[in-house]
């Protein structure tokens, strides 16, 4: 069994409770000056607890502990190393090997410290022995040192007379030693055992939340870098494909018009058919390519006034073939026709034909009903557009989901209605970049929907 400290004269397991900070006085020292050492060590562990809550690199976490070490305690040098894998050495070696590696030191002699470059655990150093077996090391004298020729030697040279090796627990697990040194003889009480100790657990902690930190860092731009490279490769196919499209559907209208020579009428039927699928084609492109340019960060706004009431037209234009090829009526209601907008026309007539093309496509009787008027006044003023359809509406379950990326309440429908799920997260996207917002506010499964946009009559900063 093993004794409680590994010195001459006992040992404790690391895992043991630690003993009290106050200890009785030694012969020659007053119950105060105990009383003071020990709330000078009880001072130092608060103060290192709330320094090591700040966000630290490894590095800064060991420098902190090693300078309480050297402050409370009085010790000349200080190191901490962590275990980790190395490249095994021999040719014939197939495992990695373990090692101690040292992440920050202080005030140790440049010999002492060639000799823990990349410290092998089997090496005849008390740091390795501490990391094999997990047990604290405390070596009073120059004697003690001595048990390790080498490094006692080099530690001896460079002025010390004792040390200190605790090992770095963390999660159960072994992560490294923490090592001290004196340039004077040292008795280790069972105060200042409990106070290395101590230090030992809280550098443990404090290295693995920054390990932590830092591994959320590299993940976070891991995940920023793939995003990018997801949006170029959205941006590029998008626009590779748009051209050809837009090819295609130019030369389908040629022949449509019998430029090139007279086509019967049934040529003509498939023709029509040909440019509808092409311009159906070129809208998906166009959804995508407008959401790469919103990821991507590349969209901006360009105010300019416009007449609220034109604007409004303008959208139905464009949906309104939609919807009278599946019998629906389709209007608007303006509440104040002469106002004027100074807003980014193009962003807003996205948002609305958005708006009433999803409307059009989960709609298969009834009306769709934009709505559009003015609330507030002067700066305040805001313009208020509701889109209402008598269509399928949207079961409570699936509202939460309506506006993320890609997202179809039913896969199914994709193969009937087409889309890419993208039209309400980009108008909800560009609504917010208008200074507004686009919100759900009415939908029942078999009763139809109503979408609200709200944005700023005067675009901020325009």
């Amino acid at each position: 069994m093993t004794a409680p400290f590994a010195d001459a004269s006992h040992s404790v397991s690391p895992r043991a409770p630690l003993p009290p900070m106050y200890r009785p006085p030694h012969s020659g020292e007053s119950a105060g000056e105990a009383i003071s050492g020990a709330s000078q060590r009880l001072r130092a562990l608060a103060a290192l607890s709330g320094s090591l809550t700040d966000a630290l690199v490894p590095e800064e976490a060991a420098n902190l502990v090693e300078q309480q070490a050297l402050s409370a305690l009085g010790a000349t040098g200080a190191v901490v190393m962590t275990l980790g894998h190395f490249p095994p050495t021999a040719p014939t070696c197939d495992l990695p090997v373990a090692t101690l590696e040292v992440v920050h030191a202080v005030g140790l002699a440049a010999e002492v410290k060639a000799l823990l470059d990349q410290l092998p655990l089997e090496a005849p150093v008390p740091l390795a022995e501490v990391a094999r077996v997990g047990e604290p090391l405390f070596l009073r004298s120059e004697h003690d040192l001595q048990r390790y020729p080498e490094w006692g030697a080099a530690m001896i040279r460079a002025g010390s007379c004792a040390a200190a090796i605790v090992p770095v627990w963390a999660n159960g697990e072994l992560r490294g030693v923490l090592g001290l040194s004196w340039a004077a003889p040292r008795s280790f009480d069972e105060d200042e055992r409990a106070f290395v100790l101590m230090l030992g657990v809280m550098c443990a902690q404090a290295i693995m939340r920054a390990h932590l930190r830092a591994a959320e860092l590299l993940a976070r731009e891991a995940a920023e870098r793939a995003n990018a490279s997801k949006t170029q490769f959205l941006a590029t196919i998008s626009h590779e494909l748009r051209t050809p499209m837009n090819a295609v559907i130019g030369y389908t209208e040629l022949l449509a018009d019998e430029i090139a020579g007279p086509v019967s009428a049934l040529q003509k039927d498939h023709l029509r058919r040909v440019r509808s699928s092409g311009k159906h084609l070129l809208g998906l492109i166009e959804e995508l390519l407008g959401y790469a340019r919103l990821e991507a960060g590349e969209e901006t706004v360009r105010a300019q006034p416009i007449a609220l009431a034109g604007l409004v037209e303008q959208s139905l234009e464009l949906v309104r073939p939609l919807a009278e090829k599946k019998g629906l009526r389709i209007g608007a209601v303006v509440s104040e026709e002469t106002v004027e907008l100074h807003t980014d026309a193009l962003k807003v007539r996205q948002i609305l034909v958005n708006l009433l093309a999803n409307a059009v496509k989960f709609t298969d009787a009834g009306d769709v009903t934009l709505t559009a008027h003015v609330e507030g006044r002067d700066s305040d003023a805001r313009v208020c557009f509701e889109v209402t359809d008598l269509g399928r509406g949207i079961a409570l379950a699936d509202q939460e989901h309506i506006f993320d990326a890609f997202w179809q309440a039913d896969p199914a429908l994709t193969r009937t209605h087409g889309g890419t799920g993208l039209g309400l997260q980009v108008a909800r996207r560009l609504a917010t970049m208008l200074g507004g917002g686009l919100s759900l506010s009415r939908s029942a499964p078999g009763e139809g929907s109503t979408f609200a946009v709200t944005l700023p009559v005067r675009f901020p900063g325009a």
